[in-house]
């Protein structure tokens, strides 16, 4: 295997965020509510970006106007960015994140980050830690048309690396980081500070499990050195 590049997932991988996610699927209700949206799709279980993903895809099959269906979305999306905002505030740093940053860095690597975190508030959490001189691309929701798990959220963090996707590894601590790495054939690493389990994430496809991304940098030279 010949690795050239790793890219990182931000939150549940890096760091930790606090979104209060019970408030914001409240939000998320009373602003489709305006709208006049009353679908029987959503579930408690429902991640507030998967809510908004329900939405388009019932409204696009709806056929319903496009102006419409974007105003909508980006509503939406800034309610979404404006509780990220506010929770980047009480982020934390995952043990280890540093030490596996300057080893990647350190082996010649380029290093990446992909995030369905608005760009807004992934440039506070980086700067909030000093993360930006780690990497040589950032790649978030905002930059791309479909973010993941679709793979152009991916291709595009690789094309920008300047890489082949079979030189680049993909560390996340979620099914939707594991499905594009194996679509495009890079290799994924999956940590467990997620809410997915080592079983959940070995069905899906990781090659790779670890505890945390504290261990990224022994499994890293074994594979390199060894």
């Amino acid at each position: 295997m010949n690795f050239r590049g790793v890219l990182f997932d931000l939150d549940g991988t890096l760091i930790r965020y606090s979104v209060d996610r019970v408030n914001l699927t409240k939000d998320i209700l009373k602003c489709l509510k305006k709208f006049n949206i009353h679908f029987q799709i959503y579930s408690e279980a429902d991640y507030p970006i998967s809510m908004v993903r329900k939405t388009v895809r019932v409204l696009e099959g709806m056929k319903v106007q496009k102006w419409f269906i974007d105003y909508v979305s980006s509503t939406l999306f800034k309610i979404i960015e404006s509780y990220e905002v506010e929770a980047s505030n009480r982020t934390s740093l995952i043990e280890g994140a540093y030490e596996a940053l300057n080893f990647v860095k350190s082996i010649g690597f380029k290093c990446g980050l992909i995030t369905l975190n608005s760009r807004r508030s992934t440039e506070m959490v980086l700067d909030k830690f000093n993360l930006k001189r780690f990497f040589d691309v950032v790649v978030t929701r905002d930059d791309v048309k479909n973010f993941k798990p679709h793979v152009e959220h991916l291709a595009k963090a690789i094309s920008l690396m300047q890489l082949n996707p079979t030189e680049v590894i993909v560390v996340g601590d979620s099914i939707i980081d594991i499905i594009p790495a194996l679509a495009l054939n890079a290799f994924p690493v999956a940590v467990k500070t997620g809410v997915r389990g080592e079983d959940e994430l070995r069905a899906a496809g990781a090659k790779i499990v670890l505890n945390s991304v504290a261990e990224l940098p022994n499994w890293l030279q074994k594979l390199l050195y060894n």
